[in-house]
Parts: C-alpha cells; sequence; structure tokens
C-alpha cells in the first residue's frame, strides 16, 4: 500500500514537472512573466519592487479607507517588460499637492489607473495634464485597489486640505465595482493588512508562481468565480456605486466645487473573453455600467464622459490596436494609453473652462528606464 502510494506521488510530481516544461516552453495560454523581473540588476522585493528610500512595505494599513501607500517612499516596479520609477509623497499619493504660487488645483481621484502602474513619475495621466497646463495642477489622489466607496471617502479626508474648485473621478469598468463590495465587507469587520505571510500563505504564493499553479488558478476561477464575475452588475453592486457616486457628488457641491466623472474601459473590451475576470459578456457589463454612471450624473448634477469611443477613435486615427494601449501580462495602461486618456480629459476639460492645455502632438517618453541598469536618482 505504501508502495503504490510512493508510486503515485512520484508519477503525479513527474507529470507536474513535463507540464510545467511544456507550459514555460510553448505558453498556449499566456503565462508569459513579466520579463523585467528576469532582467533586473538588483534585488526585489517581493519579485516587484526595489525601494530607493524606505521600503520594504509598500503600503500600509488605513483606518477608514483600508489601505494606503507609505508615505516617503521611491521605488523601482518591475512590470511586464519595463521598469518604471514611482514616489510617494508624504500623504501616500505620487505627485505633489502643492505646486507653488499661481497654480489653482483640481483634485483626481481613482485607482491604479490614476496611480499610474506602468508609468514612471512624468507619465501618469494627472502628471501630463499638470505638465500640459500653465495654469492648473492636477492633486494625484490614486490609489491600486480601491473603488468608488473609498474615493469618496479619501475625497472627504483631503477636501479641507487641498483648495480646488474641479474634482475628477476615474471609474474603471472592471472591478470597482466588486472593489465596492470588498471593501464594504472590510468594513462590517475591520482587518489589518497583514503584514508577515504565514507559512501557507508562503507556499501558496510559490505555487501561483510555477506555470501549473497559474494554470490550477485559471481553471479554479472558471469553475468557482463565476458568480463573482457576472456579466451584468448585481443588485448589490449597482447600490454600491449609485450611493458612493451621490455620496462624492453631495460632498463635492458643499465644497462649492464641481464632479467631472470619466469611465475607463477595460482590455477585455477590446479582446473578447476576459482571462482575468472570466466575464461571459465583458462588453456587456462595461455598458451596463456606464448606465449606471449616466443616470447617476442625471440624478446628481455632475458631468460625465465616457472615454471609449475617444480612445478607439485616437487609436484609429494611429493605426494603432485599442488593445495596444494596455500592457500585457499586466493590463493597465501603458504610457501612450495614458497619454490618450490625458488628451481626451484635457480636450473636454477645456471645452468645460476648467483649464487650459497644450498637449504634446504625440507621446513623448519623458522618462525611460532599462529595467537591467536600474539606477536610483
Amino acid at each position: 500500500m505504501l508502495k503504490n502510494f510512493f508510486l503515485i506521488c512520484l508519477s503525479t510530481l513527474i507529470s507536474l514537472a513535463v507540464l510545467e516544461v511544456a507550459l514555460r516552453l510553448f505558453d498556449p495560454l499566456g503565462f508569459q512573466p513579466h520579463i523585467s523581473r528576469d532582467l533586473a540588476n538588483v534585488p526585489l522585493v517581493n519579485d516587484e519592487n526595489y525601494f530607493c528610500t524606505g521600503g520594504p512595505k509598500r503600503l500600509i494599513p488605513h483606518p477608514v479607507v483600508y489601505s494606503r501607500e507609505t508615505p516617503n517612499q521611491s521605488y523601482f516596479e518591475f512590470r511586464n517588460d519595463i521598469a518604471t520609477f514611482v514616489k510617494i509623497n508624504e500623504h501616500g499619493f505620487r505627485g505633489v499637492f502643492d505646486p507653488g504660487v499661481g497654480k489653482k488645483r483640481v483634485i483626481v481621484l481613482g485607482d491604479s489607473f490614476i496611480r499610474g502602474s506602468l508609468s514612471d513619475e512624468t507619465e501618469t495621466i494627472p502628471a501630463l495634464l499638470s505638465e500640459w497646463s500653465a495654469d492648473t495642477h492636477f492633486v494625484n489622489l490614486g490609489t491600486g485597489g480601491h473603488g468608488t466607496l473609498q474615493h469618496a471617502l479619501t475625497y472627504d479626508e483631503f477636501k479641507d486640505q487641498i483648495p480646488h474648485e474641479t474634482v475628477l473621478l476615474f471609474i474603471f469598468n472592471r472591478n470597482d465595482l466588486v472593489d465596492n463590495i470588498r471593501f464594504q465587507r472590510w468594513q462590517q469587520n475591520p482587518k489589518p493588512i497583514s503584514r508577515d505571510p504565514t507559512a501557507t500563505q508562503r507556499l501558496k504564493r510559490a505555487f501561483a508562481k510555477l506555470y501549473v499553479g497559474k494554470l490550477v488558478l485559471s481553471f479554479k476561477s472558471a469553475l468557482f468565480d463565476q458568480n463573482l464575475y457576472p456579466s451584468v452588475p448585481t443588485e448589490i453592486e449597482e447600490a454600491l456605486l449609485l450611493q458612493s457616486l451621490a455620496d462624492l457628488s453631495q460632498s463635492v457641491t458643499d465644497q462649492g466645487a464641481e464632479l467631472i466623472v470619466f469611465s475607463l474601459p477595460d482590455i477585455s473590451e477590446f479582446l473578447g473573453k476576459d482571462t482575468i475576470t472570466f466575464r461571459d459578456d465583458p462588453v456587456g457589463y462595461s455598458d451596463a455600467v456606464r448606465r449606471l454612471i449616466a443616470r447617476a450624473a442625471e440624478q446628481n448634477g455632475f458631468a460625465y464622459l465616457n472615454l471609449k469611443p475617444g480612445l478607439i477613435e485616437m487609436s484609429e486615427d494611429r493605426d494603432l490596436p485599442t488593445a495596444e494601449l494596455y500592457g500585457t501580462p499586466d493590463h493597465h495602461l501603458r504610457e501612450i494609453g495614458s497619454f490618450a486618456v490625458a488628451n481626451l480629459v484635457a480636450q473636454f476639460l477645456q471645452d468645460s473652462n476648467v483649464a487650459a492645455f497644450t498637449p504634446d502632438a504625440e507621446f513623448v517618453d519623458r522618462m525611460h528606464v532599462d529595467p537591467a541598469n536600474v539606477v536610483c536618482p
């Protein structure tokens, strides 16, 4: 009996090893690693970051919004085939709050797309808008993994510290509504961010790095996570989105300011079925989210712009597939994608008399980091 058990275990390990080699050689499911991490000339924390100042904890717990980046740190982030430089201010966000004398300020709320994952300090959406405007500075309050509930609370935290007449909110169609549900559950049972992973968590993370692990997790999501990612927003998703937009709109109005909301499409809207969320109809889901935002805009009196048509048009003008505005396997906007979004937003804000802009005619890579030759500034 023991011998048979040993043989079964050995056969299983050999089979998994063969499968791992095959997946790495041919990569039929697109499990390619972040190439930049293999090229890195510096030791990485959590296989992703190299800290110049601060570290090694990128995130810290927050008593109201769950998490925020550790203040006063700077680091390189290795994702896809690039390395990007990130500098966090004393409040836990990218960029500066006070640009100095002579510039009015606009508050920008959003998740990692506004934070600027895959973008250097000079190529985030708020940074580009600030660079292109002679009289207006755009304060970046973007935090990765946050939904609209957290965006509204973040605004309440800083609304009295930052003089402003305009607030921009960017909603990411794919997961901001799901993030709201996760955050509400945390509010009902607050737990701090785990600082030190358990042995089981370390084992799971190690397994997830293997191609076989990625395959197992993909099957698990396909079989068991469908209910987490329906093709239409659930009633609770709708309720939390509409309530958070109403709360934020009222709070902005009470400050005597104007709210403008933008919806950001997901790469799955241009590729078909999304291998990240497994939604059967990612376009239908995003269309439903956009309709909800439009309804909230009508009910609460804020301005709303759907960015998807403009991104498609800009991509066609440049003979560039819209999906190439996004990275892979990390599907955040690439710097050229942030450039495209910033152009659309600048035009809308100029037409709305919020600020004047002189955008770059073509994308300019103001800061380029070779992942094989990283040097702290």
